[in-house]
């Protein structure tokens, strides 16, 4: 073979191809979207502020509604909650990337009927892994992208995450938009109440340092907030998911527990709330450098609902009995899947 050949093949290895399909493109598209609007919001406020006109015709305006508003930690969102907004074609694109599918181990009550009357509990959704971004709780959940309000009808669900990022202009409107909202105890208790329920990605952000591939590390054994939150409201369902494959869209560089970098990452997830694992993945052109994650199936197992009754007075036995038994129902539902979807060597393992 011809060294012309060699560095042809290498390239056909590397770049995308020009006869992709329209739609797998489009499906990127949507990823790329998503993984960057962030960054997208954030320069668009600062093209606000820096433009004169839209200084006082845009920028004024949403500076005072900005000030004043508090939906992302009031409850809020269930007002914001947007049927059309998260059934739109985008998020079709977003899922089939990957793809995204959700399997149930049993059928949920309906907390509402059709006709929206309250027949049902709600439920607290405990998402795990983390992975990098868990963008497979976003997709899923957040969006009809996988058809959420047929697998799971009369369910509305707000998938919370960190409260940071509502502190972005317009980016805060486009997540209440898709019945995101901020993790917090009393926006949780106050979204329950309303009979709206939640999904709490449970390992946060320390647990992205422990996202490796073909591993499932996970922090639960001190996070308890989440039965607290369902001792207090009642009537609640507390359902673990395992996303198989989670972990593996995108590679991330480990660090020694003792290192310097290591050390930083975690005085980040103290002082700010979130940390920054070292990852990379594929680029929008390219399969071998980026910020884009790779195509890899995730795979969303639900469990049955562990039911939590309200009690007024709750001790940490109750709390312990609780975690106990949601603990047990995950590592149920991983054992019986992991063949299924290729982790016939792994063990669940909680590390905090």
């Amino acid at each position: 073979m011809t060294q012309s050949k060699k560095n042809t093949k290498k390239k056909d290895r590397i770049f995308c191809s020009i006869n992709t399909p329209f739609s797998r493109r489009l499906e990127t598209a949507a990823v790329t979207w998503q993984v960057s609007c962030i960054f997208i919001f954030a320069i668009f406020s600062l093209f606000v502020l820096a433009n004169p006109l839209l200084l006082f015709t845009i920028f004024f305006p949403y500076l005072i509604y900005y000030v004043f508003d508090r939906t992302p930690v009031n409850g809020g969102v269930v007002r914001r909650y947007s049927k059309f907004f998260r059934s739109l074609k985008i998020w079709k694109y977003y899922c089939n990337y990957f793809p995204i599918k959700l399997y149930k181990t049993c059928d949920l009550k309906p907390t509402f009927t059709p006709q929206n009357e309250l027949v049902g509990p709600k439920y607290i959704f405990g998402y795990h892994p983390h992975g990098i971004c868990a963008l497979g709780s976003f997709g899923a959940i957040s969006t009809e992208g996988v058809n959420w309000s047929l697998k799971f009808p009369g369910i509305p669900t707000c998938l919370m995450t960190l409260v940071n990022v509502f502190n972005i202009p317009f980016y805060r409107d486009y997540l209440l938009g898709l019945g995101v909202t901020a993790v917090s105890r009393q926006n949780a208790i106050k979204v329950l109440k309303q009979n709206y329920s939640i999904c709490i990605v449970i390992g946060g952000a320390q647990e992205s340092l422990h996202a490796k591939v073909h591993k499932a590390e996970l922090i639960l054994d001190k996070r308890k907030g989440f039965v607290k939150l369902a001792l207090e409201v009642g009537n609640v369902g507390l359902v673990p998911i395992f996303a198989f494959g989670e972990n593996e869209i995108y590679n991330v560089l480990s660090t020694e527990n003792k290192s310097l970098t290591r050390r930083f990452q975690l005085w980040m997830k103290n002082r700010w709330g979130f940390t920054i694992p070292l990852f990379y993945a594929r680029g929008i052109f390219n399969y071998d450098w980026g910020f884009i994650p790779f195509r890899h199936p995730i795979n969303l197992v639900f469990g049955n609902p562990i039911m939590v009754p309200k009690l007024e007075n709750f001790s940490e036995k109750d709390v312990d009995n609780y975690h106990g038994l949601y603990v047990k129902e995950l590592s149920r539902i991983f054992n019986e899947y992991k063949a299924k979807f290729g982790y016939n060597d792994v063990e669940l393992e909680l590390v905090a």
